[in-house]
């Protein structure tokens, strides 16, 4: 990718190119390489590391101006409506023939501002998955957007401030708004959105509604499963670039199966390097599931060389504490070691568990609430009274229980309230003791649940993030199993495909018949245990660094509404002894300051 950026002015005042350079400087990363337009009613630009060509272009068609962060996998589809040399063209061409729904027709990795000249509207547009990030800052008639909100906070044409709100949530562990970065009034574009800014306001239109997808209830089983299988080994090939190739390699079936149809498809193994987030030395494994015995299987059927997790406790706590790496911190080493490699793509499976790999997770919950009792009866019979209880209560009791005070995942932790200002407490009060989580699975269908998941935005949540760094190092990431054409596929079928014969990602299994080694396919499911013992380990290892950190920071820099002195009495007096508890607790006090180091580079005093 590259990170795109710009204002839009609709009120008449001219932008003035001093503004463009501080946007320009505030976005880019060191020694980045930055194209840039002025004109009177815009100011627009990108800038790219300079070891990679940039996907992203200044395009201008007729009335038309396109700021794109652009790839199209359907280009011979688009080509049946019209001619175009090139894909921002063709971009163009469908905005001009569809409108906003243009992204309807478009299977691709997008990020796209388009501004037309002869209504005076700017459209902001992001693919459906939301695979190429977009934020923005409106007000006064002044539109200004980026690839990520740190370069809008930092530019210095308005005083940002925390959101006090996104901070709670993430203290308590309340779901989080996706539109809300960390800095208030700076938002994110919602994928498969598009937003049109005029003179008089914004216009809001979806072109992505899976829901919507009628199911084809005459398709076969097996049938389903090859022809998913040609779709993703064509989105997969669709993705690869020139140069080095990386690819997560876990053991696990998702990105397993990515890192298979790559290795079967780039016939120089040299120019396929596997990543996986299992630690190279296994200390202490206990009885956990070894997932290097899966990985070397892979590694030895496909020839390719794979590099394993090496991070020590305290480069785990400073990528902990990175103030804008926000999601999944444990993929830091992951970039590191790509950038070393100098790899132009790494591959990832992520999306597989909420798609195509689905488990048997909210099936209980189906069969429960559309009375399907000859499924449920099925259902103890493989799994037993004692697991079928633990679906019951996580999956259906919590919905007879009133206004969430059955916690099914994760109680508040109210201790959080001890180290906060009473006036703090008192402002936020509807959020801290009102506060709701929606329970995921809801009353009976799977598809709900799935599409219930879709909305919770956690799957660009992270995409945001590793899209923002990985550019810093050279690279970008490519997601087959979220191709556009795959899920509309997928989200056809027939939802009883998602359980077949009760096996735990049954449909998926057979998609990868004949691509995944054996062992793998069959593996009966995907234990996590290993990794998660390792981050939890290395989050306690790192207790003393972190409590370094907090005692460094001036008395000045620390957050007004926090009480230091009742934190330092509850982490010297109160520090809990089980492991678990160590890490919420841990985790708390890096997310404080993370937020301190936040407010000290873009806000200041």
């Amino acid at each position: 990718m590259s990170y795109l950026f710009g204002i839009i002015d609709f009120s008449g005042t001219k932008i003035m190119e001093d503004e463009l350079n501080k946007l320009d400087l505030a976005v880019k990363g060191a020694d980045f390489v930055s194209h840039m337009e002025l004109s009177e009613k815009y100011a627009i630009g990108y800038s790219h590391n300079p070891g990679r060509i940039p996907n992203c272009a200044i395009y201008k068609h007729k009335h038309l101006v396109l700021l794109a962060d652009l790839r199209i996998y359907n280009t011979d589809l688009l080509k049946t409506y019209f001619e175009f040399g090139n894909q921002c063209e063709a971009f163009a061409k469908a905005f001009l023939k569809w409108g906003v729904q243009c992204p309807k027709y478009i299977n691709g990795d997008f990020a796209v501002v388009v501004i037309d000249l002869q209504t005076n509207e700017a459209h902001l547009i992001r693919d459906h998955i939301g695979a190429r990030p977009l934020v923005y800052y409106q007000k006064d008639g002044r539109l200004i957007f980026s690839s990520h909100e740190y370069g809008i906070a930092k530019m210095g044409l308005f005083r940002p401030k925390l959101s006090e709100d996104k901070l709670l949530r993430r203290l308590f562990r309340f779901k989080s708004k996706y539109s809300q970065t960390a800095f208030e009034h700076i938002l994110k574009h919602t994928p498969g959105h598009v937003l049109t800014f005029t003179q008089s306001g914004i216009l809001d239109s979806v072109f992505w509604k899976p829901e919507k997808i009628a199911t084809n209830y005459r398709i076969s089983f097996e049938e389903a499963a090859s022809q998913l299988r040609q779709l993703i080994i064509r989105a997969t090939v669709a993705r690869i670039e020139t140069g080095k190739t990386g690819v997560h390699v876990s053991g696990g079936l998702d990105s397993t199966g990515i890192a298979c149809i790559l290795a079967d498809c780039i016939a120089d193994r040299n120019r396929l390097i596997g990543y996986s987030w299992t630690p190279e030395e296994l200390n202490d494994a206990g009885d956990d599931q070894n997932e290097k015995e899966f990985i070397d299987n892979f590694s030895t059927d496909k020839g390719v060389k794979v590099r394993y997790l090496t991070v020590s406790s305290s480069e785990f706590i400073k990528d902990m504490v990175d103030p804008e790496f926000e999601i999944m911190q444990i993929e830091c080493p992951t970039m590191r070691m790509a950038g070393e490699d100098q790899v132009t793509t790494l591959f990832s499976g992520w999306g597989g568990d909420e798609f195509l790999s689905l488990s048997l997770r909210g099936v209980f919950n189906h069969f429960f609430f559309n009375l399907k009792f000859r499924w449920l009866y099925k259902f103890v019979r493989k799994y037993g009274i004692r697991s079928t209880i633990y679906f019951a209560k996580n999956e259906v009791l919590p919905l007879f229980v009133p206004f969430g005070l059955l916690p099914t995942y994760r109680p508040t932790d109210w201790i959080i309230l001890k180290l906060l200002k009473t006036s703090f407490i008192l402002k936020h009060w509807k959020l801290i003791f009102f506060h709701h989580n929606e329970h995921v699975f809801g009353y009976g269908s799977r598809k709900k649940l799935i599409i219930k998941q879709l909305k919770l935005y956690h799957l660009p949540a992270r995409m945001d993030s590793w899209a923002y760094h990985s550019e810093k190092f050279g690279f970008e990431y490519k997601y087959p199993l979220l191709d556009k054409d795959v899920l509309e596929y997928w989200f056809s079928l027939p939802v009883n495909f998602t359980f077949e014969k009760l096996i735990t990602r049954g449909l998926y299994r057979e998609i990868m018949r004949g691509i995944l080694p054996e062992p793998i396919r069959t593996r009966e499911d995907k234990s996590e245990t290993l990794r998660v013992k390792y981050l939890v380990q290395n989050m306690t290892n790192g207790k003393e660094y972190l409590e370094k950190l907090f005692e460094a920071i001036p008395d000045q820099d620390h957050l007004p509404f926090f009480k230091t002195k009742a934190y330092r009495k509850l982490f010297e007096s109160s520090f809990p002894k089980k492991r678990r508890k160590k890490w919420f607790f841990m985790e708390r006090l890096y997310i404080y300051i993370r937020n301190v180091e936040l407010a000290k580079k873009y806000i200041g005093k």
